[in-house]
């Protein structure tokens, strides 16, 4: 048996005496207050008189703090006093011990991914590799949060790590699935073939969508292939090397290209094409984005991408600027 399961388990049994453990120790402070009030009240040396200063000799008693002011003389009071000193001291020690667990539980959690993400509107990162680690400073500049789920924890303590798969439901729910806004599945990075990999990404985007239709999944492919099959569940692919490849051979002719293309991606923002601007053409739209700040890159249709569209807009949903 591992640490972890013995963490777990300690943790289990923790929380549910915990309560049980509160309400006996407020039911022992009840019956300390108004029995020595009881028992001592008509002894005139005796320091309880009243059911506040009952309760200040019952606090200093089961905190074992003792300042001595409020003295008890009665042969019953004290028998009394004995048992709640046992019952007492033992109940609130409990409690503290339990309190100081749950405070280490929160910080074990954490380490061990075994946490419920608390994000609204974030990023789900899948499969944490090399790769996902490049773009982390992209999205923590736009202002979204970063939930990663993967089965290794990353080196990054800045982040919420939920330890798991995209594959489970259960492991989706805890990285907060259903509040996301944006879900990337990178590619594991193991010895199989490309296609069962590529399988796994594809049903790991099923069973995103079957619990939140509306988040937008961005999956990384290994083979070309797989993009028709994943086109149900996934709003865009991304084919690994395929974007590098892309880059190095325009390099070639136009050195420089790369850092142009990663200066400039920081600055792409998207817009969607309201009902008034659908009824313009291309150069019109064109212009009136230029006059007011936004050079117009290209048009969103669906999933699609263009450069230049048709000379009517009413068919684009959306539009991308800079």
């Amino acid at each position: 048996m591992n640490f972890f399961i013995i963490f777990k388990r300690i943790r289990k049994i923790t929380r549910r005496n915990m309560f049980k453990s509160i309400i006996i120790l407020i039911a022992i402070i009840i019956y300390s207050v108004f029995s020595e009030y009881i028992l001592e009240n008509p002894i005139r040396s005796s320091g309880i008189h009243n059911l506040f200063t009952s309760l200040w000799w019952t606090m200093q008693t089961i905190t074992t703090v003792g300042y001595g002011d409020t003295p008890v003389y009665g042969f019953y009071g004290r028998i009394n006093g004995m048992l709640i000193m046992v019952f007492g001291i033992g109940t609130i020690g409990y409690v503290t011990a339990s309190l100081a667990t749950i405070l280490i539980d929160s910080r074990l959690s954490a380490r061990f991914g075994d946490v419920m993400a608390l994000e609204s509107r974030h990023v789900i990162i899948c499969n944490f590799n090399s790769e996902a680690k490049k773009i982390l400073k992209m999205i923590d500049s736009i202002g979204l949060d970063i939930v990663i789920l993967s089965e290794n924890e990353p080196e990054l303590k800045e982040y919420t790590y939920v330890k798991g798969m995209a594959i489970k439901e259960r492991d989706l729910i805890k990285a907060g699935i259903k509040k996301a806004l944006t879900v990337i599945v990178f590619a594991k990075n193991d010895d199989r073939d490309s296609l069962a990999i590529d399988a796994e990404t594809i049903l790991s985007a099923m069973v995103i969508k079957k619990l939140n239709k509306n988040v937008h999944v961005i999956a990384e492919l290994l083979n070309p292939d797989s993009r028709e099959h994943a086109s149900a569940f996934v709003d865009e692919t991304i084919v690994h090397g395929d974007v590098t490849a892309e880059l190095i051979a325009a390099s070639i002719m136009n050195p420089g290209i790369t850092n142009l293309f990663s200066t400039i991606s920081q600055f792409i923002k998207e817009q969607v094409i309201n009902d008034d601007d659908k009824r313009m053409n291309y150069k019109d739209f064109y212009i009136k984005m230029l006059n007011s700040g936004k050079n117009v890159i290209a048009f969103k249709k669906g999933n699609s991408v263009i450069i230049k569209p048709d000379d009517e807009l009413s068919n684009y949903d959306a539009f991308f600027y800079i």
